[in-house]
């Protein structure tokens, strides 16, 4: 019985762990796309810039909020 419940605890600090991971790369991603995005503004391309903006945006929301950070 023991032995089962270490098991449980270890998946579940292994899923913790991989949470963690995605989120801070989410936001690295994130953090890219609204850079290209900002730059493809400054560039004359609004639509397309506004596009990345935003997706890098929403982006970089999803990681911190998988990391704890909102």
């Amino acid at each position: 019985m023991i032995a089962v419940l270490n098991t449980l605890l270890v998946l579940a600090s292994i899923g913790d762990t991989l949470k963690t991971v995605m989120g801070v790369v989410l936001g690295l991603t994130g953090m890219a796309v609204l850079l290209v995005g900002v730059i493809a503004l400054a560039d004359k391309s609004v639509q397309k810039g506004a596009t990345a903006a935003i997706l890098g945006a929403v982006l970089m929301a999803a990681g911190l909020w998988l990391t704890g950070a909102l």
